[in-house]
């Protein structure tokens, strides 16, 4: 995929989320969207940094680990079924992989 259509897929995916509040159901679609968010959004943030590198001639380590970081934490999600416990760590791993991914962005946008 282009990174044009990774990005319009990420926007689609954003589009089908739905804020899930105390005392609401949480069907399977919630927890796996942010998922399939996660592998488009880490899948984006490589290519940028490759764009990055190619652009400037530099390569910055903090990025480098950011991302790897990311990958690794995105092989603990999971995808969940009808009947499956949303458990309080994949919310939390949705976050942790959101962090360094930020955090690789910062640094490759003040190094521009």
């Amino acid at each position: 995929m282009s990174l044009d259509e990774l990005i319009a897929n990420l926007e689609s995916l954003i589009g089908q989320m739905e804020y899930v509040k105390d005392g609401d159901f949480v069907f399977a679609r919630h927890p796996n969207l942010f998922v399939d968010w996660l592998e488009d959004a880490i899948t984006v943030c490589k290519e940028l940094y490759e764009r990055f590198k190619t652009k400037t001639g530099t390569t910055l380590p903090n990025v480098e680990e950011w991302l790897s970081m990311a990958e690794r934490r995105h092989g603990f999600t999971r995808k969940v079924k009808f009947g499956d416990i949303v458990l309080t760590k994949d919310h939390n791993l949705i976050i942790d992989i959101m962090k360094p991914l930020e955090l690789a962005l910062r640094e490759m946008e003040e190094n521009l």
